[in-house]
């Protein structure tokens, strides 16, 4: 089950690079026919797999997107601490496929409806001759339903800071961490206009 769906998210994976090759844009999101069926309530943040040579790509994303989950207020998100113990328990490394029974487990031990797993594809910061710099970065996420381990959303952003420019220099993003966070809330905002349910819906 987990093989076939693989596939099918690196099919939508290299599809949306070759869209986003040219510049950033909104996500591209993907969504189960089900998703009008999943009420998401209590989530539970993986942390995120880095597939860059950023030192710490995948920690600095995992920790935003939670913080950005949590910020909604929509959901309600089991602590950072919490899910790392039990990926001890059980073995698992940041970027691990977790099976089925870390999943059960997840659902026991905390109650979670959904499950989100993410990747760092492209994290730098580029200097320009002026000296200025501009972030970039690319990430895969995608959100599970915690009973049956069926992707419900996915997304795949891709931006640099310069995507964020007005007029001039004016709201041009400069940080890693800030555009992060604007990316992380453009994949949670387009999820939720897409249908994705939380506990007060």
């Amino acid at each position: 089950m987990r093989a076939s769906s693989s596939f099918l998210w690196l099919l939508v994976l290299v599809l949306a690079m070759g869209l986003w090759a040219c510049g950033g844009g909104a996500p591209m999101v993907y969504k189960s026919p089900r998703v009008s069926q999943v009420k998401v309530c209590r989530v539970a943040v993986l942390p995120f797999a880095n597939e860059t040579r950023y030192p710490v790509g995948g920690l600095l994303l995992y920790r935003v997107f939670q913080a950005e989950l949590v910020a909604t207020r929509i959901y309600e998100v089991v602590s950072e601490g919490d899910v790392r113990k039990l990926m001890i328990q059980y073995r698992i490394l940041p970027g691990d496929t977790p099976g089925r029974e870390f999943y059960e487990a997840l659902v026991k031990s905390f109650g979670v409806d959904a499950v989100v797993e993410g990747r760092v594809i492209q994290m730098e910061e580029v200097h320009s001759e002026g000296g200025e710099v501009e972030p970039r970065l690319a990430f895969w996420v995608e959100l599970r339903d915690a009973r049956t381990q069926k992707v419900v959303m996915t997304a795949y952003n891709s931006r640099r800071g310069g995507d964020y420019r007005k007029v001039m220099h004016f709201g041009a993003v400069g940080s890693i961490t800030e555009l992060a966070r604007k990316m992380c809330d453009e994949v949670l905002n387009k999820w939720r206009r897409e249908g994705l349910r939380g506990c007060g819906d």
